[in-house]
């Protein structure tokens, strides 16, 4: 077991070295930009192993660049065992899961030769340059269109461990069939990240989409953020943050990189955790153990700091409000009105909606994260990184700036309970929220939205209610589609599913 140890914190401590921590005391905006314009000069470690995109024509750097990529997964599925450990109830759900896989497999086997050959992806897109900030993007049929393309932008599930773009392949494959360009973002998972990590990665993606997707014939007025479960969480706790900061003025946690939260259209939330209290417990009878949960949402806090223990972290613009801008892209980034208040060049406040002062600050500040455990000292907090707390604190006038919100959930989900989502949307409209709505669907379970619905045939609700979001309309669509897997297994399927 010291062994394996070992080998964890080395590997963490290479994630360290080789990732620009945007927390860390040496941080400018302007060495951001530097690293960003060196994306393509990415190291192994730092990409996903699927990334389909890598140049054939080298064998032997191919191979040495898949073995690097195998070893490294390996070791952190070693080191994500040392927290699940061989517990019965993890051991059963482990099973479950691989006979879940089993009987879908018909599906999952038409999806994989899709993701792989279909010319209508492109894999593996870098939006950043830390590990696993990638994205897949899914393309309309050519159909001789000059219009722009609405967006959505997907946050996959995966229990924050074992998340990975290509699981809303499906999703995105309806969509894009419907005129919809989509864009499935990839983030660290647990132990190569925490949640702050992930949120970091979440926010990093979000804001690329708004400011480049219009390269690729997106329209970057009509992009609609969802997310389901984990990826419900991250995406909803990233974009209730990023209103709170720019109704405050201040930079928040969990809210870096910026953007404007007035620049999505929608935001639609699929079985999502947002009550991580109350889910942490839940969790835990279920075999996510309490203590992993707890390393995922561990941040190094110093609880005697109000404003930190509150899930913020006061420092701005010297007191100088920041307002929703527009860069030269269009909507996209905060600028501060008054740029002489930053300390910083006009540049550099634009792009961060915070200057010099506040990256000064920030570094100082009393909040951190625990790098997925390599180091010491991290405390539970999900006060700080529920969406429904935050949801609560937001300032006035923060609710005002959110878009249409819709919250779908099932109520015979075993892994997160639909209270939470109920929960969520009162809490929004609480605040002032002026869309935000919940839809509570008798009878589904966590995953019966994502996968055996749709490939059972027949009517998708989620791709209905996803479009429906899109195109404004309300009302959902009727769509029918074809049977990916027969109806048996998903049944069994469904039965089986640990989630």
């Amino acid at each position: 077991m010291m062994g394996i140890r070992s080998i964890s914190r080395a590997l963490c401590s290479n994630f360290d070295r080789t990732t620009l921590d945007l927390r860390s005391d040496d941080f400018t905006p302007s060495k951001y930009q530097a690293e960003m314009q060196i994306q393509p000069k990415m190291q192994l470690s730092d990409s996903s192993m699927f990334d389909l995109t890598v140049p054939m024509n080298h064998a032997t750097s191919l191979v040495r660049r898949v073995l690097s990529e195998v070893l490294l997964l390996i070791l952190l599925a070693v080191r994500l065992w040392t927290y699940l450990g061989v517990g019965w109830k993890w051991s059963i759900q482990l099973l479950r899961l691989v006979m879940y896989a089993t009987l879908l497999m018909p599906g999952f086997l038409q999806m994989v030769v899709f993701y792989v050959f279909s010319k209508r992806v492109r894999r593996s897109v870098v939006y950043g340059h830390k590990p696993r900030q990638r994205l897949d993007l899914y393309f309309p049929p050519q159909n001789g269109r000059h219009v722009a393309y609405p967006v959505v932008i997907y946050v996959t599930g995966g229990a924050w461990t074992i998340g990975y773009k290509a699981w809303g392949a499906l999703l995105a494959r309806r969509l894009s069939e419907q005129g919809v360009l989509v864009a499935c973002l990839d983030y660290r998972n647990f132990p190569q990240g925490d949640a702050l990590d992930m949120l970091e990665d979440v926010n990093t993606g979000i804001r690329w989409v708004l400011e480049e997707i219009h390269r690729f014939k997106g329209d970057p007025d009509n992009v609609t953020l969802v997310g389901q479960s984990a990826g419900g969480h991250l995406a909803g706790l990233a974009l209730i943050k990023q209103a709170e900061q720019a109704a405050q003025g201040s930079l928040s946690l969990g809210a870096s990189p910026v953007w404007s939260p007035t620049c999505l259209k929608a935001f639609v939330g699929v079985s999502g955790a947002y009550d991580l209290a109350a889910l942490a417990e839940h969790l835990h009878r279920r075999g996510l153990y309490k203590n992993l949960f707890d390393r995922i949402m561990s941040l190094s806090i110093d609880t005697s700091d109000p404003s930190v223990r509150g899930g913020a972290i006061t420092i701005g613009c010297n007191g100088t409000p920041c307002s929703d801008g527009h860069s030269k892209g269009g909507c996209q980034v905060r600028r501060c009105e008054n740029c002489a208040g930053c300390k910083g060049s006009e540049e550099d406040c634009g792009r961060e909606g915070i200057g010099a002062a506040a990256t000064a600050n920030q570094s100082g500040s009393s909040a951190s994260h625990d790098a997925s455990g390599c180091k010491g000292g991290a405390r539970p907090a999900y006060d700080a990184l529920s969406p429904l707390q935050a949801a609560k604190r937001l300032p006035p006038g923060a609710a005002a700036m959110l878009p249409d919100v819709l919250l779908i959930h099932g109520t015979a989900d075993k892994t997160v309970p639909a209270e939470g989502s109920v929960e969520l949307s009162k809490a929004l409209q609480s605040a002032g929220a002026p869309r935000c709505r919940y839809l509570l669907v008798p009878g589904k379970t966590h995953t019966a939205f994502l996968l055996e619905d749709p490939m059972r045939g027949g009517r998708d609700l989620l791709m209905d209610t996803v479009l429906g979001a899109v195109t404004g309309g309300g009302d959902l669509e009727n769509h029918v589609y074809g049977t990916l897997c027969p109806g048996f297994l998903c049944d069994l399927a469904g039965w089986v599913c640990p989630f």
